[in-house]
C-alpha cells in the first residue's frame, strides 16, 4: 500500500487520534490539529534550511531515495542529520512529508493538499509500515543479524547485514561507515522489494 493511500485511509478511520469530526469537542481538536498544521509546515521549511547546510558532518546528508515494492516504484528525497530525517515522497501528483525524530521515538506526518498532520510514535504499527527505515530498525531488534562483510554501494564502504527470523532471510541492509545509515535495503519475503539511496 502506498504511503499516500494509507495516510487517505488513516483519514477516514475512526481510530485515528489525530482527526476528529462532529462533536464540539471534536471540532477544537480539529482547530488544534491545524495549529499544528501550521506548526509543522514551519519546522519543514526549518529542516530544509539546515539540509542545504554547506557545513556537512558525517552524520548530515541529503539524497534521492527510490522506493521499489512489487516493481511499483516511488521517487522521494531523504534529509538526514543525526537522529533527525525527512523524507519528501510525491505518489499520484500528492506530496507527503514525514519528519522522525529516533531519539524522541516520533513519526510525524504532514499532508498539505490535505491540510492533515498525524503524529504517531517511530514503532508504531502504522509508522513500521511505511518508515522503510523504522522498519528495518525493528526488524533487526527482533531478527537474527548476521554481518556479511563490506561492500561498496553508491560510493560509499557499507558494511552489509543480513537479517533472519525463525530461520528465514527477511532483509539485507548496507550501512554506508561513513554516515552511519542504512542506504540500501533489500527485502527477501517480497519480490523486487528494495530501498536505495542515491545522489548522497
Amino acid at each position: 500500500m502506498s504511503f499516500f493511500n494509507f495516510t487517505k485511509s488513516l483519514k477516514n478511520s475512526k481510530t485515528n487520534p489525530m482527526v476528529h469530526y462532529g462533536t464540539r469537542k471534536e471540532k477544537e481538536a480539529m482547530m488544534q490539529n491545524k495549529s499544528s498544521f501550521r506548526w509543522l509546515a514551519s519546522m519543514i521549511v526549518v529542516f530544509a534550511l539546515f539540509a542545504c547546510s554547506n557545513a556537512a558532518p558525517a552524520s548530515q546528508f541529503t539524497a534521492d531515495m527510490i522506493q521499489s515494492e512489487g516493481g511499483n516504484t516511488i521517487t522521494g528525497k531523504i534529509y538526514v542529520k543525526n537522529s533527525k530525517y525527512r523524507m519528501d515522497l510525491e505518489e499520484d501528483g500528492h506530496q507527503v512529508f514525514v519528519i522522525v525524530d529516533q531519539t524522541a521515538g516520533v513519526t510525524r506526518v504532514l499532508m498539505p493538499e490535505e491540510k492533515m498532520y498525524m503524529e504517531m510514535g517511530t514503532q508504531d504499527f502504522r509508522s513500521l509500515m511505511k518508515d522503510p527505515f523504522q522498519g528495518l530498525k525493528y526488524t533487526a531488534s527482533t531478527g537474527d543479524s548476521k554481518h556479511l562483510g563490506t561492500e561498496t554501494v553508491n560510493g560509499y564502504e557499507c558494511d552489509k547485514y543480513l537479517i533472519s527470523m525463525n530461520q528465514q532471510d527477511v532483509m539485507t541492509q548496507w550501512v554506508s561507515q561513513k554516515l552511519k545509515f542504512p542506504i540500501k535495503i533489500v527485502m527477501h519475503v517480497s519480490k523486487n522489494t528494495f530501498v536505495d539511496l542515491q545522489n548522497i
